[in-house]
């Protein structure tokens, strides 16, 4: 009897083993999604269409992107601060938004830095600011004479949405250069774009991957980049930093983030997949061409840059006296 009851508890420890381990070892079973919290035709947008492809071939089942753009990125965050910790609904976001929006907004339904598992850096891009050809000023020092010979807030410039890193770029020049633009949020680069090439705002503050296509065609004109050295891909434009400003330095850094409270095994596994993907040959000549620059990480590294945004941007976003009204 007893040898029995030996055996019997055997096989169900048996059975219990193998139906973990199976359950682990199938993730993902079914589609997973990937929010992007931008319009399509962004950087955003790009780069997570991108990495959805592969990773649809790495794990095996769909991977589907879906825009859901708005109120700073917000909507999309708040989807999955608010979703099931299961590993199937993934945000692919500037994490630069998730800092600004700590500060700008006065209340959130959720806590960054509680809902949220960060899963890897992506890729890293600096600011630029362009100009529709017929805009006057062609450099920093003509900007800013132009612009104090204007009254405030008479010269507007574009960015893909309030609370973006584009916005809090153009506030961070405002105060370094003592002249005030006018800020024009959109819902993300490409629409911006889109009115800038048709000049119904002379300025706009977009990724250099966004805008370097109309820059090398001559339908845009680069001012400058918010960084200390100039771009490999766009050597002939110049920097805040060679401008004189060193201040006004701003990047944007593209990260994978999952709910909250996800399993580390599935926390790892989409880590490696995607270290794999963004390393391998064809995907890394993709963003390094397209003007991106190869910036990944563990969890636990994304997860301290997010609070290292955090208190980045909270003095500059209060200095600005910047709202998300």
């Amino acid at each position: 009897m007893k040898s029995r009851l030996l055996g019997l508890c055997f096989s169900t420890l048996l059975i219990f083993q193998y139906g973990l381990s199976s359950a682990q070892g199938v993730y993902p079973d079914r589609t997973v999604r990937l929010i992007v919290p931008q319009t399509a035709g962004g950087p955003s947008d790009i780069v997570g269409r991108l990495l959805a492809q592969k990773l649809t071939n790495s794990l095996g089942k769909s991977v589907i992107v879906e825009n859901k753009p708005g109120a700073g990125g917000n909507i999309g965050i708040d989807i999955i601060a608010k979703s099931k910790p299961d590993g199937y609904n993934l945000i692919i976001t500037i994490v630069g938004i998730l800092g600004i929006n700590e500060t700008l907004y006065k209340t959130l339904p959720f806590n960054v830095l509680k809902d949220l598992d960060g899963i890897s850096k992506i890729a890293s891009s600096p600011l630029v600011l362009v100009a529709n050809p017929a805009f006057e000023p062609n450099t920093i020092s003509e900007l800013i004479t132009y612009a104090k010979s204007k009254p405030a807030l008479s010269i507007s410039y574009g960015s893909s949405g309030t609370g973006s890193p584009q916005h809090i770029g153009g506030e961070l020049l405002n105060i370094k250069t003592e002249i005030k633009l006018n800020h024009i949020p959109y819902k993300g680069a490409a629409p911006a774009l889109m009115d800038l090439l048709g000049n119904q705002v002379p300025l706009a503050i977009v990724g250099l991957p966004a805008a370097l296509p109309y820059i090398k065609s001559g339908k845009l004109k680069a001012i400058a980049t918010f960084s200390k050295s100039r771009s490999k891909l766009a050597p002939t434009i110049p920097t805040f930093y060679d401008s004189g400003f060193p201040e006004v330095e701003a990047e944007v850094v593209y990260g994978v983030f999952t709910t909250a409270g996800t399993p580390k095994p599935i926390l790892t596994e989409l880590n490696q997949k995607i270290g794999e993907i963004i390393n391998s040959k064809e995907v890394k000549e993709k963003l390094l061409s397209d003007g991106f620059d190869i910036a990944l990480s563990s969890p636990s590294e994304l997860n301290d840059y997010l609070k290292n945004e955090i208190q980045k941007w909270r003095p500059i976003v209060q200095d600005s006296g910047a709202t998300s009204d």
